[in-house]
């Protein structure tokens, strides 16, 4: 698959049995549809309510759709990219952590595994 983003070749990292496509230039992060509810355990964290936003529209890796924005969390303060046909959405590098902060500003428990792998999937500068 490539990134919907800047168009390089992504790689597979598993997790608890869910497959993930990460860009390793933009280190985006790609779920296939109901990949983030098994992640999550859940589905009503991940409901997703569409968003106005001044970001360029990004097509969908599989099926070439542009894709839409949409907030995501219980608070609905992530802004991420969701295909319009069901394929999966697209995290930008740091949304992901930004999911896991509202999910516990919202009293959510998210389990220290999943919390650890949705922060930390790439270093941040001065990590490395």
């Amino acid at each position: 698959m490539k990134c919907p983003v800047c168009h390089v070749p992504t790689y597979v990292v598993e997790f608890e049995q869910i497959e993930l496509d990460l860009c390793p230039d933009c280190q985006g992060i790609w779920f296939d549809h109901g990949e983030l509810d098994l992640l999550l355990g859940t589905s009503d964290a991940s409901a997703l309510v569409d968003a106005e936003s001044d970001e360029p529209s990004r097509p969908c890796p599989l099926c070439k759709h542009k894709m839409n924005k949409v907030n995501i969390g219980p608070g609905r303060r992530v802004l991420i990219d969701s295909c319009p046909e069901g394929c999966g959405i697209w995290f930008d590098k740091d949304e992901l952590a930004d999911l896991a902060g509202d999910l516990k500003a919202d009293g959510w428990h998210v389990q220290p595994s999943v919390r650890d792998f949705l922060c930390g999937m790439f270093p941040t500068k001065g990590d490395e």
